[in-house]
C-alpha cells in the first residue's frame, strides 16, 4: 500500500469548511437575519428561539465548489401547530419579514431559503427551518411550498437537536471521530464532483450512512488509514443495496438510508431507479478507484487513481517529494534497528 495520508489530510485541509472568514461570514449572515425577523415579524407572530443545524452544527461542512456557502438554521416558534393550521403561513410570514433589497428569499418545501448575491451569483445562502411545537411536547417541521397543494403542506414530526447529537457523539475516541468527519467530507466532496443535479444523494443522507456503517481504520502502526477508512466505509455502503420490485418494472436496486429520529424516514426515497442505478455504479467506480490505489507501489500513481475521483483539490505528489520521503522512512527505520 502506498503511503498517501498525507495526500488524503491535504485534501481535506482544502476542502474543510470549518473555522475561518467565510464561516464568520455565515455567522453575520445568520444574526441579521434573526435581527429583522425579531424586528418585523410582527406582534400576531409568536416569540421564537433559533439554533444551527445541518453540517455547520454536525462538522461535516465542505467548501462548495460553486462558491455558494450554507448555513442551516433552525427557528421554533413558541406555538402548537394548531395556531397555523397550513405551515406554509408561517413560512410567508418569515419570507415577508426577511425579505429585502439586500438578498433574494424564497420558500422551499422544507424550509425558507434566504440568498445573498454578489456579481449577479449566490454567494452564500441561509436555509430556516420553521418548527412549532405539538402537544406531545415535540418539535414540528413547516413542510410545503407557497403553491403546493393541501395535501403537500403539513407539519411533520422532526428531531434535528438529537441528530446532530448522534452525528458529533458517533466516537468517544477524538482520533476515530477525527477520521469519521474527514471520510464524511471526502465523500461529500466526491459526490460534488461525480454527480450534479437532483438526482445526487442528500448530504444527510451521505453522513447517515457514516453513522450506521463508517468504521475507523488505523492500521497495525495505530496511525490514521484513510485510503482504508474510505474503501471500506464504500465498500460497506454498496453491501447495503437491495433489490425491489417496483409495479411492471422489474427489480431495481436500491438505498435505504433511514433517519436514526423521527420521523425515520428514508432519506434516499426520492431517487429515481435510474438515478439510484447511477449513484451505485459511480460509488463502485469510487470502490474500484481505491482499491486500485491501494494495490499501487507509488503514492503518486495512487494520487493519479484518487484525482479522477476526488477531484482537482486532491494533489498528485511529485515525484521527487515521495522518494524523498521513502528514503527518509528507511534512514529512520534503520537508525531505530
Amino acid at each position: 500500500m502506498p503511503s498517501v495520508q498525507k495526500q488524503f489530510e491535504d485534501f481535506h485541509s482544502a476542502i474543510c469548511f470549518d473555522e475561518n472568514d467565510e464561516k464568520a461570514t455565515l455567522r453575520e449572515k445568520r444574526n441579521t437575519i434573526v435581527k429583522a425577523l425579531c424586528e418585523k415579524l410582527g406582534n400576531d407572530v409568536p416569540a421564537f428561539a433559533n439554533f444551527n443545524q445541518g453540517s455547520y452544527s454536525m462538522h461535516t461542512g465542505v467548501v462548495p465548489l460553486d462558491g455558494n456557502f450554507d448555513i442551516d438554521v433552525g427557528l421554533i416558534f413558541d406555538c402548537t401547530t394548531d395556531k397555523y393550521p397550513d405551515p406554509v403561513t408561517l413560512k410567508k410570514k418569515v419570507r415577508d419579514a426577511v425579505n429585502s433589497n439586500f438578498r433574494t428569499v424564497a420558500i422551499r418545501r422544507p424550509c425558507v431559503t434566504v440568498n445573498y448575491l454578489s456579481g449577479g451569483e449566490i454567494a452564500y445562502h441561509v436555509d430556516l427551518a420553521i418548527y412549532t411545537k405539538g402537544d406531545d411536547g415535540k418539535l414540528y417541521l413547516a413542510k410545503g411550498k407557497e403553491n403546493s397543494a393541501e395535501e403537500h403542506r403539513f407539519w411533520e414530526v422532526s428531531d434535528p437537536k438529537e441528530l446532530t447529537k448522534l452525528v458529533c457523539g458517533a466516537f468517544e475516541d477524538p482520533n476515530k471521530l477525527a477520521q469519521y468527519r474527514r471520510c464524511i467530507r471526502y465523500l461529500k466532496r466526491w459526490r460534488h464532483v461525480q454527480l450534479q443535479g437532483t438526482g445526487a444523494p442528500l448530504s444527510i443522507a451521505l453522513t447517515v450512512a457514516a453513522l450506521y456503517w463508517f468504521k475507523p481504520n488505523f492500521g497495525t502502526s495505530g496511525k490514521p488509514v484513510d485510503l482504508l477508512a474510505m474503501l471500506d466505509w464504500v465498500n460497506a455502503i454498496l453491501g447495503q443495496f437491495t433489490f425491489e420490485f417496483i409495479h411492471d418494472d422489474g427489480p431495481h436496486q436500491r438505498l435505504k438510508v433511514l433517519l436514526p429520529v423521527e420521523p425515520y424516514s428514508d432519506l434516499m426515497a426520492m431517487r429515481t431507479a435510474t438515478q439510484m442505478k447511477n449513484f451505485k455504479e459511480k460509488l463502485e467506480a469510487l470502490r474500484d478507484a481505491l482499491q486500485k490505489a491501494y494495490a499501487e507501489d507509488l503514492p503518486e500513481d495512487a494520487c493519479k487513481l484518487l484525482k479522477k475521483q476526488f477531484g482537482d483539490d486532491f494533489k498528485v505528489p511529485e515525484k521527487s517529494d515521495t522518494a524523498r520521503t521513502v528514503s527518509a522512512a528507511v534512514i529512520s527505520t534503520g537508525n531505530s534497528a
